[in-house]
């Protein structure tokens, strides 16, 4: 457990530490997501990096809505970092296209309660990102919808959409 969070520590921070000089961050966002192997709808943030034109980083984490069932309550989240690659920028009609692949981790934790016995278990497991997703400019802020397939022990497809805000500008 130690290894793997340290591995993403070290990829998250060599990610945001390639060409400081010219990048930052440049948006923050909120929104929505559903797993599809967990089949839950969930609420995430993240952050923007901009590298250079073409590349920028972006973490986010996600949070799903808990699962009762009898005396046990499942829960999950995810801590995801990808490099996004964008193909398409059409400053004009404010739509940006981007191809995504990263690192994900991902926790489910069980927690039992009948009233006399309680007890907790935890599994986390490692996989990595690829999807795609598209920005568009609406005033305020850009509206995004990302697709992504985790590939790992955790393998399912996320779906996610919600608003990004400009930071500093």
């Amino acid at each position: 457990m130690k290894k793997i969070t340290t591995l993403v520590l070290i990829v998250l921070c060599s990610v945001l530490a390639v060409k400081t000089a010219q990048a930052q961050f440049v948006k923050a966002g909120v929104g929505l997501m559903y797993g599809s192997e967990i089949e839950r709808l969930g609420i995430r943030a993240d952050g923007v990096y901009q590298i250079n034109e073409e590349f920028r980083a972006v973490v986010d984490f996600g949070l799903f809505f808990p699962e009762e069932m009898g005396n046990t309550t499942l829960t999950w989240w995810e801590l995801n970092a990808n490099a996004n690659y964008v193909f398409h920028a059409d400053e004009e009609q404010g739509l940006t296209a981007y191809a995504l692949g990263g690192l994900n981790y991902t926790t489910i934790k069980s927690k039992f309660d009948d009233g006399t016995n309680t007890g907790s278990a935890s599994n986390s497991e490692v996989g990595l990102n690829l999807g795609a997703g598209v920005e568009y400019g609406v005033g305020f802020g850009d509206l995004f919808g990302e697709l992504k397939f985790v590939i790992g022990d955790a393998d399912q497809l996320n779906i996610g959409a919600g608003v990004r805000f400009p930071l500093g500008n």
